[in-house]
């Protein structure tokens, strides 16, 4: 099958879809492009996964500074953000406890099953290395109950990320960002053609409507008739974006 690449194309397709050149569609190239263009931008916000994917970054966090621009790399929305392990936080408040357990149960290799010191011989079991894992789990609950929380809010429409409370050390953040997918990438996408033609269709539709009456040869405009069928195959194809989009979880910490 041929794929479809460019907008040019994707308009091609659609006026195919309905009729054309069979057919002649009441529709201009500035509204095709325009229903293309935000079939697109709503997809995008909709269909994770397949209209936005997930990608991690590292952003520099300066000390006073709660406002960040990222603007132009094509951020949808922002999933999880995590300052630098440390910073008023259980290695910082309990450092010496994290090494301690660290050193007696990993590094030295004494625990039971471990390789040992020296000529020493393991003598089996690995009970105390999951004694550690339960330990280090302890600790991240008091890193939560007494390190300072932070939160990230992703601000759309000017596309910045603004930090709650305003950082008051400079330090490193961890960020998950949905990114939205190039729309060369989505022409494709089966659910991106049927809700380009529905919403086309509509158009089309509406174009014809202030005509009414019968052509030379007996036919007979029905504007009205198209928008009803365009409708019912939009909500469609929606609801089938809905079923088919990952569940959006939000979750800063």
């Amino acid at each position: 099958m041929k794929k479809i690449k460019t907008m040019d194309e994707m308009k091609k397709y659609i006026l195919t879809k309905l009729g054309a050149p069979v057919i002649n569609i009441e529709v201009a190239d500035e509204q095709l492009e325009v229903e293309i263009e935000d079939v697109i931008q709503e997809f995008r916000r909709y269909n994770q996964e397949d209209g936005s994917y997930l990608q991690y970054a590292t952003l520099n966090v300066v000390e006073g500074v709660s406002e960040y621009c990222l603007s132009g790399q094509d951020i949808e929305a922002a999933y999880d953000f995590k300052l630098t392990f440390g910073v008023d936080g259980i290695n910082t408040l309990f450092a010496p406890t994290h090494m301690l357990l660290y050193n007696d149960w990993v590094a030295g290799g004494s625990y039971p099953g471990g390789p040992g010191t020296g000529r020493e011989m393991s003598n089996g079991g690995s009970l105390v290395l999951t004694q550690y894992q339960v330990a280090m789990q302890y600790l991240a609950e008091i890193q939560q109950k007494f390190g300072k929380q932070y939160r990230a809010k992703w601000h759309r429409g000017r596309e910045v990320l603004e930090i709650i409370p305003t950082p008051k050390t400079t330090m490193t953040a961890m960020i998950a960002l949905w990114k939205r997918e190039a729309a060369e990438n989505l022409y494709n996408h089966p659910l991106v053609k049927r809700l380009c033609v529905a919403r086309v269709k509509k158009v089309w539709g509406g174009n014809i409507s202030k005509y009414s009456g019968s052509l030379p040869d007996g036919l007979t405009i029905d504007g009205t008739r198209i928008i009803q069928e365009a409708i019912q195959e939009e909500e469609k194809v929606l609801n089938d974006i809905r079923l088919e989009s990952e569940p959006i979880d939000f979750y800063f910490g």
